[in-house]
């Protein structure tokens, strides 16, 4: 029987320098390098040994499939464990199972260990040999044992249906990283192995447990270093001079990048008004996976509560369909200053490791979390700058309105002193005029000029009487029928009406309910809108006149179909001597106006088809049904009015 190699003494030594731990066993790296500090604590110097010669080619891999391949290569070296014929098999953790992805032979005579080392002499499972699953429930002997938490792989027989299943002497070792198996490694000697090589075989498990611990590591660092970057990137997106569509696109595109996810969605609003803003993934199914997330998302806004599922098939939240075709899911909610704005999801994390199993670890699910705070803050800072554009458009239309009032309350004022003082000077040349008049004979044709100066003089006092209104304290106000109004104000231009042969189409509701009004004043009102209406009607024209009720209000129209040139500002007509007709200014309707606010109303033009102007005049019920409750004081004003108290009521 051949003796041990001679380096392969190094697996005795690093056993009992206590570097042979159980897989569930926390393994501390030692500062010098992942591999070199157990090797070298093992006793002695064995710079030149099998032990640190794996240990720096295991320390210079950077990716497990490479790392495997060399384990297999010191496991069928003669300089490490010396097996004739080695397996390995990696332990998918979604399926359960045990699956056979390399082997190897041992080398020929005399080749070095370091070029050995490098895998050449390993093949793929189902190139030469049949590749093979099976459930760690179904190993037997040696095989079962190493994969025990504790066990350790003795000497022994195989067992059935496995490809090491006709050797005598078989052993195995379990390779964990972190205290989870990912990988056994089963191999057969020629003859009974001697201590040594049991111990070279375990030894080679150790290390390459302590290089794929390193590698994670790695893997982690550079995977949180590139969640750091994601999160500082959706920051600079907010503080950039960006929409809010690119920052959630840009922030529902990271979560799913950065938490390893096949795809994501991002909703905005209110828990009771969702709405699907962004979704990530596969073309076809994120959008339905979007709509098939809303119930869960809206929940998940509700309480703003995150959900991580790693089996989403027993969330009731979700629509069957959906969640059985899921695999596992994180919701977050979207919070800024307190308040939950909406909610990102990532569905079905990509494992980066076969025996990794399915769902976000806690590290990637605050990832998301924080990615949701940013989104939250993007999207409240974009209601801020809309509240704010808004307010500052607000302040300028109010500025622009308050400039208009005050140009308007000077054109009153002055309008006001003309009005008192050419009062006066009316008076005096319609006494003249008269008295002028009643001098003449009945046949001079003088006497039609001095008429023609006593209608005007009559005109021009009946036009400055009308703006005193502005100012005029409200009289008594009574339930009246706005109908009675109407045909009231359409009897007194019966006479105009029939002179230039207008049509009157009249659609006046009987079911209007009374209104407590100044009769005088909005029958001026009703007045003032026919007066327009007939100013701008041809001979032969029409005019339509509909009463009715909308809703919580009265709404009484006056249309006529007399030509409205494009570009006149219809608003203009409310506007006192802004408007011109052959009359001359009218100031009628902004009377009418200051009347109809007075009572609570509002009175509108607008251009309608064949209407070409329609004066809409609306009071509302409500307030008028208000003014009916106080009755009692109603009554008492009434009565000091005719006692000469003086008293006002409101309007």
């Amino acid at each position: 029987m051949p003796g041990p190699a001679p380096g392969v003494a190094w697996g005795l030594r690093l056993r009992r320098a206590g570097h042979l731990v159980p897989r569930t066993q926390e393994v501390r790296l030692n500062s010098e390098s992942p591999l070199e500090g157990p090797a070298r604590e093992a006793g002695g110097s064995v710079a030149a040994g099998a032990g640190l010669e794996i240990a720096r080619a295991f320390a210079r891999l950077r990716d497990v499939d490479s790392l495997e391949r060399a384990v297999l290569a010191a496991a069928v070296h003669p300089e490490g464990a010396g097996l004739r014929r080695a397996w390995l098999m990696e332990f998918d953790a979604r399926a359960g199972m045990l699956e056979g992805c390399h082997w190897a032979e041992s080398p020929a005579g005399g080749t070095p260990l370091a070029a050995w080392l490098e895998g050449r002499g390993v093949r793929r499972a189902g190139t030469e040999a049949r590749g093979f699953t099976l459930r760690p429930a179904g190993l037997r002997g040696v095989a079962a044992a190493a994969w025990e938490p504790r066990g350790r792989g003795e000497d022994g027989p195989g067992g059935d249906e496995v490809p090491w299943g006709a050797c005598a002497h078989v052993g195995a070792v379990a390779l964990a990283r972190g205290g989870a198996p990912w990988a056994l490694l089963v191999g057969a000697w020629d003859w009974a192995p001697e201590p040594e090589r049991r111990l070279g075989l375990e030894g080679i498990g150790v290390l390459a447990g302590l290089a794929a611990q390193g590698m994670e590591r790695e893997q982690e660092a550079a995977r949180r270093a590139c969640q750091a970057n994601a999160l500082g990137q959706a920051l600079r997106a907010i503080g950039a001079a960006q929409n809010l569509a690119e920052v959630l696109q840009l922030v529902t595109r990271l979560a799913v990048q950065g938490s390893g996810a096949r795809g994501g969605a991002l909703w905005v609003g209110e828990a009771a008004d969702l709405r699907l803003e962004v979704t990530q993934g596969p073309a076809g199914r994120r959008e339905r996976m979007g709509r098939a997330l809303q119930g869960l998302a809206a929940a998940v806004a509700a309480d703003g509560r995150a959900r991580v599922l790693d089996r989403p098939a027993d969330e009731l939240l979700l629509e069957p369909d959906a969640a059985a075709s899921l695999e596992s899911l994180v919701v977050c909610p979207l919070r800024a200053y307190g308040r939950v704005l909406g909610a990102l999801a990532c569905f079905d994390r990509l494992p980066l490791r076969r025996n990794e199993g399915p769902g976000f670890p806690a590290a990637d699910a605050e990832f998301v979390a924080a990615l949701a705070d940013v989104a939250g803050l993007g999207v409240d800072q974009a209601r801020r700058f809309a509240e704010r554009k808004a307010g500052e458009q607000q302040r300028r239309e109010l500025t622009g309105r308050l400039e208009r009032v005050e140009r308007l309350a000077r054109v009153g004022e002055i309008v006001g002193r003309m009005s008192e003082e050419a009062r006066n000077p009316l008076a005096s040349i319609a006494a003249f005029a008269r008295r002028a008049q009643r001098a003449l004979a009945d046949d001079d044709p003088a006497r039609d000029y001095l008429e023609i100066v006593l209608r005007e003089s009559a005109r021009l006092e009946s036009l400055l009487a009308e703006q005193s209104g502005y100012a005029a304290p409200p009289s008594a106000l009574r339930l009246e029928d706005l109908n009675a109004l109407v045909q009231e104000a359409l009897a007194a231009a019966g006479g105009e009406l029939a002179t230039r042969r207008v049509r009157v189409t009249k659609k006046l509701s009987p079911g209007l309910p009374t209104l407590l009004l100044d009769r005088e004043r909005i029958r001026r009102v009703i007045a003032n809108m026919l007066e327009s209406a007939l100013d701008a009607v041809g001979v032969g024209g029409r005019l339509r006149i509909e009463s009715r009720q909308a809703g919580a209000t009265v709404l009484l129209e006056v249309a006529h179909d007399g030509p409205h040139a494009p570009g006149d500002l219809l608003e203009q007509l409310f506007v006192p001597f802004a408007s011109q007709r052959p009359g001359g200014p009218a100031v009628g309707l902004g009377v009418a106006q200051q009347i109809v606010r007075e009572h609570g109303g509002e009175i509108r033009v607008r251009g309608d088809g064949e209407w070409g102007t329609v004066f809409s005049l609306s009071l509302p019920v409500r307030e008028n049904q208000d003014r009916r409750r106080v009755g009692t004081d109603r009554r008492r004003a009434r009565g000091d009015r005719r006692d000469g108290g003086g008293g006002g009521a409101a309007s």
